[in-house]
C-alpha cells in the first residue's frame, strides 16, 4: 500500500516524514527513526490517539496531527523533550497530560478546535512558549500564570462560551488578553497571603478558645479541690490556696500574652491593609 512506502522510504535527509492524507488509524512503529526523525507530518488521517509508543521519538523537533479523530494523548509525549512545534488541531482531545510540561523547548501549541476544558499548569515551564491556539475548545479557565511568561506573544481563546478568565470581546486580543490575567494574577498575588494570614488568625484564635476552655475546667477543679481542703484539712487549705493564686497568675499571664500577639497581627493586618488595598 501506499501509506507503507511511504513508512519504508523513512526520514529524508533533513529528519522530515510525511504520512499525511492517507488512512492511518493509529501511529505506526517508527521506533527505527528515532535517531534521526525531526518532523513528524501525520495531518489528515485517521487517528483516535497519540500511544505510548510517541516516546521514543526523543529527537522529534515537530509533530503534526491535525485533522485527526485523536481523543487520547499518552503521557509518554513528554520524552519528546526537543519538541517545538506540536498541532493538535481538529481533533477531539478533551485533556492534556501533565507530563507535557515536560516538553520545555515547545515553542507553538496549537490545538484549535478540539475539546479542552483545561490548560496543565506544568505548561509554565515551557521556557521558550511564545504561541498558544486554544480556539473553538471547551476551556472553563485559562492559567493566569501565562501572564508572567515573557516569551508568550499569541494567546487565542476565542471561541470558548464557557471560559471565565476574560470577557468576550478580550478573547481574540492576544495583548488584552494577557493584560487581564496580568491583573488576576496580581489580585490573587494579594489574596492569597492574606488568606493564609487570616487561616492563620482563625487558628490561633480557636487554639486560644481551647486554652481559655481547658484553663476554665482546670480552675474549678482547684476551687472545689481547695473547697474540700478548707473543711477536711484546715492546715492545708493556706498551702494549696497559695498555689492556687500562683496557678492563677500563670494561667492569666498566658492569657493576656496570647491577647496580646492577636492584637498586634490585628494591628499589622490593618495597617497593612490602608497600604496594600485590595
Amino acid at each position: 500500500m501506499e501509506e507503507y512506502d511511504d513508512l519504508a522510504a523513512g526520514p529524508t535527509d533533513d529528519g522530515s516524514m510525511s504520512l499525511r492524507h492517507d488512512t492511518w488509524k493509529t501511529l505506526p512503529d517508527l521506533a527505527e527513526f528515532s535517531n534521526r526523525l525531526l518532523h513528524l507530518d501525520m495531518s489528515n488521517n485517521q487517528l483516535d490517539s497519540i500511544p505510548e509508543s510517541i516516546g521514543n521519538l526523543i529527537l522529534l523537533q515537530t509533530l503534526n496531527v491535525s485533522f485527526n479523530q485523536i481523543e487520547d494523548i499518552d503521557g509518554a509525549i513528554g520524552k519528546c523533550i526537543r519538541l517545538r512545534r506540536l498541532n493538535l488541531a481538529r481533533n477531539r482531545v478533551q485533556s492534556l497530560p501533565t507530563s507535557i510540561g515536560s516538553c520545555i523547548l515547545l515553542e507553538e501549541f496549537i490545538a484549535n478546535d478540539n475539546r479542552i476544558t483545561t490548560l496543565p499548569l506544568e505548561m509554565m515551564g515551557m521556557i521558550v512558549l511564545s504561541v498558544v491556539d486554544v480556539r473553538n475548545n471547551r476551556l472553563l479557565a485559562v492559567p493566569t500564570e501565562l501572564s508572567r511568561m515573557p516569551t508568550i506573544t499569541q494567546l487565542l481563546c476565542d471561541g470558548n462560551p464557557q471560559l471565565e478568565s476574560a470577557p468576550s470581546n478580550m478573547r481574540g486580543d492576544s495583548a488584552l488578553l494577557l493584560s487581564c490575567l496580568e491583573m488576576q494574577q496580581s489580585f490573587k498575588d494579594i489574596l492569597i497571603p492574606k488568606e493564609a494570614q487570616h487561616r492563620e488568625i482563625q487558628a490561633h484564635s480557636e487554639r486560644l478558645h481551647h486554652e481559655l476552655s481547658q484553663a476554665r475546667k482546670y480552675m474549678e477543679q482547684l476551687e472545689n479541690e481547695v473547697a474540700t481542703l478548707e473543711r477536711e484539712r484546715p492546715n492545708q487549705y493556706i498551702y494549696w490556696k497559695g498555689r492556687f493564686v500562683e496557678i492563677m497568675h500563670r494561667v492569666m499571664k498566658k492569657i493576656m500574652n496570647s491577647l496580646d500577639k492577636s492584637k498586634r497581627v490585628c494591628r499589622w493586618l490593618w495597617e497593612k491593609r490602608k497600604t496594600h488595598p485590595y
